[in-house]
């Protein structure tokens, strides 16, 4: 889901029980026990993830931006002579960097911001590494923001 505030993103996974990953959880699950900056290893090639001018078949820089790749699209598999990658993070999850930002959990005291890990389909290669953090307020919304949920 995309175009989703924080406070929808935090409504929806508590709705079905869960809840938005503190930015430490999506760390782990993206990194694993190494200190890799991508969740699938040190290195970046544009067949890894969705984000811009990686020219997946989604992009599309005649409108705004481009377009959200298939969760699970980074997979090693080839689509219509497009060779991907497979992208899995050491846990096996998938679209841990590129796609969307997505929404953490974490609530600051003193902070009226939110913060978003992941990197995205509209921005560059370097804000794809695990440790990289962009804010907005909890109201914001856009096609490069998502979410996703967690359960304990």
């Amino acid at each position: 889901m995309t175009n989703v505030t924080w406070f929808g993103a935090l409504g929806y996974c508590q709705y079905f029980d869960g809840q938005l990953p503190s930015e430490n959880e999506r760390e782990k699950a993206a990194r694993g026990s190494d200190n890799r900056p991508f969740p699938w290893g040190e290195q970046i090639y544009r067949e890894n993830a969705n984000y811009y001018a990686s020219r997946d078949p989604f992009e599309n820089m005649s409108s705004f931006g481009s377009r959200t790749s298939p969760v699970g699209f980074y997979n090693g598999k080839s689509y219509v002579g497009y060779q991907t990658l497979d992208s899995a993070s050491p846990y096996g999850l998938y679209d841990m960097s590129g796609n969307v930002w997505r929404w953490t959990g974490n609530v600051y005291p003193g902070q009226h911001y939110r913060y978003l890990r992941g990197g995205s389909k509209d921005t560059y290669d370097m804000d794809l590494r695990i440790w990289v953090r962009n804010n907005a307020t909890p109201t914001y919304f856009s096609p490069g923001v998502g979410f996703r949920c967690v359960k304990h």
